[in-house]
């Protein structure tokens, strides 16, 4: 990562021999892809050319079109953010290629990642797959992207301190795997970040190519533990849940991070409720929606979301309570030792530009009510969504979980 770093790509695939494949959109071609085909071909590389239309889904169905594009190239070179590594990344994974990655947007923390997201049958997925052999990036390129992508990217990266929350109590009631690592690696980075917040809002070269270091290590954090846990948890199922149910309800979303962070206050928000909780008041909420509830809600994606989440609705879930209940002390302990409160965190994301309500983000407290709600369902994670059920938090007490994220008081529904 420097300044002329794109120059000297072809330095770093000194092992590659033949034909490359350079995957871009169209505004992320004009960014630097156009430039990174010319260093190659000076650098005695062939290069074959698949440049998007805009607009870009990373789907499915888009990420299968561009597999069976791959020939016999040495490798694939995105040119690109989410949306372009994405699917690189899932085509060249399956096609036994390696790849490698120019950001041209500090915008979420997926470059490094042993994950794709896509959208498969209309619900979104991380699907395994083999991170990138290498990352170039010019902090002049990343900080020439769209004014909001840089502070979606921070708000993305804040977002970690309840998704690593999530895991740890994941693991303390179902035996999961957890790495303390990860969160180490980014808690560096929160410190190197502080001061640099309006750099990131005014899109300053320098914060913003620190920004994307801090973004690519969160990246790395998950590839040493194995999974996506360390940096998704309720905060993202949120995101994901308002990106799925867009197509049905016939609106837009925002960026990837933005909603995180969004949502990264929302949890915050539940973490504080169930720290001012009382175990011996809990009373489990947690139970399946009915078959007509759910194909209510989702329509053709109803079977893809019951078998999410049967994966985490357990028959007894008493039983889960007990274990809960007679873990919270040191439960408890652990969340005031990382909790951030919405305070904190709505100054740090506003501070960066990031957007810290319903309006900024471009939709509606009743929409990001029903996220609250309804954000459990969509995947087989357990989050502090699904706590908040076991212990009774939600569903009655969900306007005051948002009067909490957002500092002020919510308009109920009639």
């Amino acid at each position: 990562m420097g300044y002329g770093a794109l120059e000297r790509i072809p330095e770093q695939l000194e092992g590659w021999r033949g034909e490359v494949l350079l995957v871009a959109d169209e505004a992320t071609y004009e960014a630097a892809g156009r430039r990174v085909a010319l260093v190659l071909r000076e650098g005695r590389f062939g290069v074959r050319e698949l440049v998007f239309p805009l607009p870009l889904k990373a789907t499915e169905e888009v990420a299968t079109h561009l597999l069976g594009r791959v020939g016999g190239e040495a490798g694939l070179v995105a040119v690109g953010s989410g949306t372009v590594n994405d699917i690189v990344k899932w085509a060249a994974h399956r096609a036994g290629r390696p790849y490698i990655v120019v950001p041209t947007a500090a915008s979420m923390n997926g470059y490094t990642s042993p994950v794709a997201a896509l959208l498969t049958r209309g619900v979104k997925r991380t699907v395994p797959s083999s991170p990138p052999v290498g990352v170039s990036c010019d902090p002049e390129v990343v900080a020439s992207a769209p004014g909001d992508m840089a502070p979606a990217g921070y708000a993305d990266l804040r977002s970690k301190a309840v998704a690593d929350l999530d895991w740890w109590i994941s693991g303390r009631l179902f035996g999961e795997h957890y790495c303390p690592l990860p969160r180490e690696a980014v808690g560096f980075w929160e410190g190197e970040l502080k001061d640099r917040l309006q750099g990131i809002r005014e899109g300053g070269p320098d914060a913003v190519g620190v920004l994307l270091m801090a973004l690519l290590d969160s990246g790395f954090g998950m590839t040493v533990a194995g999974t996506s846990s360390p940096a998704s948890g309720g905060e993202h199922l949120i995101s994901h849940w308002l990106d799925m149910t867009a197509p049905l309800q016939g609106r837009g979303t925002a960026l990837h991070g933005a909603q995180v962070g969004v949502g990264t206050l929302i949890a915050s928000a539940l973490y504080g409720m169930l720290l001012d909780s009382d175990p011996g008041e809990w009373s489990s909420n947690l139970e399946l929606p009915s078959e007509e509830e759910l194909r209510d809600r989702y329509g053709p994606y109803a079977d893809e979301v019951e078998a999410e989440l049967r994966k985490k609705t357990p028959e007894g879930s008493e039983d889960l309570l007990r274990k809960l209940a007679e873990a919270w002390e040191e439960v408890r302990e652990e969340i005031v030792r990382r909790w951030v409160p919405p305070d904190l965190l709505r100054r740090e994301l506003g501070e960066a530009g990031a957007p810290i309500g319903p309006e900024e983000l471009g939709t509606t407290y009743d929409l990001l009510r029903d996220a609250l709600l309804y954000g459990r369902e969509v995947r087989g994670r357990w989050t502090v969504l699904d706590t908040a059920y076991l212990v009774g938090l939600l569903p009655s007490r969900a306007d005051e979980v948002l009067e909490r994220a957002f500092g002020r008081e919510v308009s109920r529904r009639g």
